[in-house]
């Protein structure tokens, strides 16, 4: 099958089925999102851009290679890609810890089909463009937070100079030469709206439907660390001085979108709203009363800072709503030097108190790796956990910490000026991040330390404050103890290799070392093979394999391809 664009998504580390000197431990991939060390959801974006390319009369599938390999280990990426030929390959390079598997995906398809051309995009991309584009495997990197309109031109170029010359937003090649197009395509309405019904459609039984809803591009708000925050816009995706770094889906896309999840046949869905949409009364007032179909389970509405009571009782009007509250730190001098501090501890617990009666569960998570924090500092936010869980026993109030994992973002404000925020920056080029992605021992992935911790720190506070949570919610029946007891044993036994892992790091080379390569190399095969087995997180720590289909689980495009493919299209 012959295809005008092939759009796929990346797992971290390409080859990480054969790999035994990379150890995927549980948490390097903070555990905030439910996840693998893999890294198997995409943006949705993709999606966004698979429905516009197809729209435009082009032949185009998306294919999540990353989840394909973990739900079949016997999945063969070359012979996939032997049978999928295409005028364009597209992969999404949005988040920093697909770089490695986003390059080595490229290079492996230049090298079956060398007259294709490959295009990549993101917020990484973005930042790296200049780099990117100079590896041999990348003819097109497409800059920008909404790249519907420069890929639809790219992909119609006929790859003419003259005309690749004319579109916004693109870095390329021109005989050699790499070109950098002005970013002059910065649109006020973000125009990345999903379909769900034709992502859902086909036979999707066994599938969990889950959907993320991103109402804009952007954020008004800048939290330091971030890379989709107003300092990051503002910079490096080309918008006009004076404008706001937040560009809003249109009332009417939005409430399309919603109901395009409450008119897909596959039971009722779990929908999570991203962002600031709740702030602005005409998006809230368009979607509102779509969340009150019954084909709607739960909405989570994920909030930075504290709306009125009035409106907190009108998230609560559907079916389980649930509201998440980061407020980084419990220490508000941490919060606030961290860019959120938008309120206290205690004006949290208020707004819970006032809510409680209309909202089904509250999530509370927290951050490690701030600016300010010490050792000491997160035992502290441990202790207030235990206040939380103490005072909420019974109820739906559920703190997390989570670590700010493996990368600081590039173009953060942090990462842009480290020394005055007290941070060392490790890896500075997309090429030190995409070896660091490869390292055996996951604090040297780290990209950042802080002067008040280490990186060996930072590892080790990460499981001493999540194991101690554990514990607690165990304590206080927030999880039962079956549950708690596995997700301690998997902390110990991964502290435990990594401390042997150190050790064997910190011989000197010679004839003992040697011996105890295979012997270590056993060990990593054997956690990565149990680890790699199964998705888990604090959020869900139930181990359910890969039964269930997510959202970005693509088996029917691939059976299209492959019926022969293990497993696709059962």
């Amino acid at each position: 099958m012959k295809y005008d664009v092939l759009l796929v998504h990346a797992p971290s580390v390409y080859d990480f089925r054969d790999r035994d000197d990379i150890l995927f431990a549980y948490l390097s991939n903070s555990d905030s999102v439910h996840v693998s060390p893999i890294f198997e959801m995409p943006p949705v974006g993709i999606l966004a851009l698979q429905q516009h390319i197809q729209n435009q009369g082009l032949t185009v599938d998306f294919f999540n290679i990353a989840s394909q390999m973990l739900r079949h280990p016997d999945f063969s990426v070359e012979e996939f890609f032997e049978n999928a030929p295409a005028d364009f390959m597209g992969v999404d390079l949005h988040w920093l810890p697909h770089t490695h598997g986003a390059l080595e995906l490229m290079k492996l398809y230049k090298k079956i089909h060398p007259n294709a051309k490959t295009m990549v995009g993101g917020i990484a991309s973005t930042f790296y463009h200049d780099e990117l584009i100079r590896y041999p495997q990348v003819d097109y990197v497409v800059r920008g937070y909404d790249t519907l309109m420069p890929v639809e031109r790219l992909v119609k170029s006929g790859n003419d100079p003259k005309v690749l010359a004319e579109i916004p937003n693109l870095s390329w090649k021109d005989a050699g030469e790499v070109r950098n197009n002005a970013m002059t395509y910065a649109p006020a309405v973000y125009s990345a709206a999903v379909d769900w019904g034709k992502v859902f459609s086909g036979d999707r039984k066994g599938m969990t439907p889950y959907n993320l809803v991103i109402p804009q591009a952007g954020c008004e708000y800048n939290c330091k660390w971030c890379g989709g925050s107003r300092y990051f816009f503002s910079k490096y995706m080309g918008l006009e001085k004076g404008r706001p770094a937040r560009m809003q889906k249109s009332p009417e896309a939005l409430r399309q979108e919603l109901l395009s999840i409450s008119g897909a046949n596959t039971g009722r869905h779990t929908v999570t709203m991203i962002d600031f949409w709740h702030e602005y009364p005409a998006l809230f007032d368009m979607a509102a009363d779509v969340f009150l179909d019954d084909k709607i389970k739960s909405v989570h509405f994920s909030l930075h800072r504290l709306p009125t009571i009035e409106k907190g009782k009108r998230m609560g009007m559907p079916v389980n709503a649930v509201i998440e509250l980061s407020p980084d730190s419990h220490d508000f001098e941490v919060s606030k030097a961290s860019g959120r501090g938008k309120y206290t501890m205690e004006q949290m617990e208020a707004f819970i108190d006032a809510l409680l009666e209309d909202v089904y569960s509250f999530e509370i998570y927290y951050m490690l790796g701030l600016p300010g924090q010490t050792v000491e500092n997160i035992r502290g936010t441990v202790q207030y956990c235990e206040h939380l869980l103490q005072k909420y026993k019974g109820k739906n109030v559920t703190p997390y910490i989570c670590p700010m994992l493996p990368f600081l973002d590039p173009g953060s404000e942090i990462y842009d000026n480290p020394e005055q925020f007290g941070y060392t920056i490790f890896h500075k080029s997309l090429e030190a991040h995409r070896q660091a992605l490869t390292q055996l021992n996951w604090k040297d992935r780290l990209n950042y330390e802080t002067k008040w911790m280490t990186r060996e720190q930072l590892v080790d506070i990460s499981y001493e404050a999540v194991r101690a949570l554990t514990l607690l919610k165990k304590q206080y029946g927030f999880l039962p103890k079956a549950f708690a007891n596995s997700i301690v044993a998997l902390i110990d036994r991964t502290t435990d290799l990594l401390k042997e892992i150190g050790e064997f790091q910190a011989m000197p080379d010679g004839p003992e070392k040697q011996a105890l390569d295979p012997i270590i190399r056993g060990k990593i095969r054997e956690y990565n093979r149990d680890q790699l087995k199964t998705v888990r997180s604090q959020q869900r720590p139930i181990d359910m394999g890969f039964a269930a289909q997510q959202w970005f689980d693509t088996e029917e495009a691939f059976a299209k391809v492959m019926p022969q493919l293990v497993g696709a299209g059962d």
